[in-house]
């Protein structure tokens, strides 16, 4: 499959995803109290990071070694039955550790609650699981009907069930249900990778995948504190439930964000790592800077949006009383440019077995934590998003920095770096030090910024993103192909 359809099908699974938890978000914020809404925003956060601290990076090394060994089924195989009990496992002990955390976190459920919770933490660890070995095997098609048979469970559930302002007894049953219709979704195709012959994959082999999955395991953990709600413990601490409720609606608008601009590359991290095991490393590293290209002014146009229309949004999406998370929007808004160097971090992720993904994201934590801790009784939810927006702008920087030292200044468009960056900020500044702005008068900043995006970023040969990318929507090259045309100058001369 070509990898403009790896691309197409995992976009489309992405963004059914990501419309429907919007979807429940919305729905469910404008239905329960936002006391009440606050408690589910934390629940979904404590069952996902449960999951990915019990999950011991059984996820992330099926996704690299599925399609490392794709071409010898009889190693495959072999991976795959060491896997499998992992796969089982794993999501039962996460099911008891979102109990333990529901407990200590004084979430105030009954017991019976408690259980449907533990029950909904084990359906979506399977599904995570089960998701991870189909991307691997690239059947982005199979995620995409997973996400859309949960995307109908779960908005429907929103909109038809009796859902009381303080209860999320049937929240937690619905999204159990969900996540476990999902993970049914392409069983029949990881069954046939322990069929027939076994091939023994020597003790070094053993020992670099366990590495791997130990590198993996920590930066995916780490990952989510940083790059995701990490901070929610500390939101809720200072500022209550109501307050993780209007800073849930902020992270859920640049959550989808996020998701955008992500789809550009979620079809490529498994080219990237196949030209790589492969030895063709020029070629992983021009793909990952042509994908960088496009996600910037991606980036650049998604953070444009939510700090110029981040009012409306907000009121449009959850209603007026959670207009005050506006002013975190657009502070995270910057942080989103931070998600451009995502195919950059995949080829140092595997060139480093995971290690720099970890150290970065270490240092992360800390300084999320740290800077969190301070300025959210300072500045309240805008404290707690300016710590969120600094972090992953600081660690993106040191992405960038480390690329350049290992493969030169050629690995990073600088000029389309320095354009995003300077339009962003300058929009977002202009947002803050005048609350006053009409609507309009935001449309018309927006449209400003986004004509400055569209005429002056341009690619490594000098042609403009905001022609190639109609042409890169509809190329059915093969990743070789794609590089190669990256690769080579423009086919005609002339003015640019």
């Amino acid at each position: 499959m070509s990898l403009f359809r790896h691309s197409a099908w995992a976009a489309a699974a992405a963004v059914t995803l990501t419309v429907a938890r919007f979807a429940l978000v919305a729905v469910v914020a404008r239905r329960l109290s936002q006391a009440a809404f606050g408690q589910f925003a934390y629940a979904q956060w404590l069952v996902d990071t449960a999951f990915l601290a019990c999950s011991l990076g059984a996820t992330g090394v099926v996704a690299r070694y599925l399609a490392e060994f794709r071409a010898r089924p009889e190693r495959l195989a072999a991976f795959m039955m060491r896997w499998r009990p992992f796969a089982f496992g794993l999501p039962v002990v996460t099911g008891g550790a979102v109990l333990l955390g529901a407990v200590f976190s004084d979430l105030g459920l009954d017991s019976v609650s408690l259980l449907i919770l533990a029950l909904w933490a084990l359906a979506n660890g399977l599904w995570s699981m089960q998701t991870a070995a189909l991307a691997g095997l690239q059947r982005f098609d199979l995620i995409f009907r997973a996400n859309g048979l949960a995307a109908a469970i779960m908005v429907t559930g929103a909109l038809v069930l009796p859902l009381q302002s303080s209860s999320i007894l049937l929240l937690f049953g619905l999204m159990g249900v969900a996540c476990g219709a999902a993970a049914t979704v392409g069983i029949t195709v990881i069954k046939q990778l322990v069929g027939g012959a076994v091939e023994s994959i020597e003790p070094d082999g053993w020992r670099s995948i366990r590495s791997y999955a130990s590198n993996i395991w920590i930066t995916a953990l780490l990952w989510s504190v940083v790059w995701s709600r990490g901070e929610l413990p500390i939101v809720r601490a200072y500022l209550g439930d109501a307050g993780v409720a209007q800073y849930a609606a902020a992270m859920t608008l640049f959550g989808g964000a996020v998701q955008g601009v992500m789809m550009a590359a979620s079809g490529v991290a498994p080219q990237l790592t196949m030209l790589w095991g492969s030895g063709r490393l020029d070629e992983a590293k021009t793909t990952a800077r042509a994908v960088m290209d496009v996600q910037l002014l991606i980036c650049g146009a998604g953070a444009l949006l939510l700090i110029c229309l981040g009012p409306d949004l907000v009121s449009l999406a959850f209603g007026s009383a959670y207009r005050q998370a506006a002013a975190p929007l657009s502070v995270l808004a910057v942080g989103l440019l931070a998600m451009s160097v995502s195919s950059q971090n995949h080829v140092l992720q595997i060139a480093t077995d995971a290690r720099f993904s970890r150290n970065t994201t270490l240092f992360g934590l800390v300084l999320l934590f740290g800077t969190a801790a301070v300025l959210t009784p300072l500045q309240g939810l805008t404290g707690a998003a300016i710590a969120r927006a600094g972090t992953m702008l600081l660690l993106a920087v040191v992405s960038l920095v480390v690329v350049t030292r290992r493969w030169g200044a050629s690995a990073i468009t600088w000029r389309n770096v320095v354009i995003v960056s300077t339009v962003v900020v300058a929009a977002a500044v202009a947002v803050a030090t005048d609350s006053g702005l009409s609507t309009i008068s935001r449309v018309i900043l927006l449209g400003i910024g986004l004509v400055v995006l569209t005429v002056s970023m341009r690619d490594q040969h000098n042609r403009l993103l905001s022609f190639l990318l109609p042409k890169a929507l509809v190329l059915r090259a093969r990743t070789d192909q794609v590089a190669l045309a990256y690769k080579k100058g423009p086919d005609t001369t002339g003015p640019k």
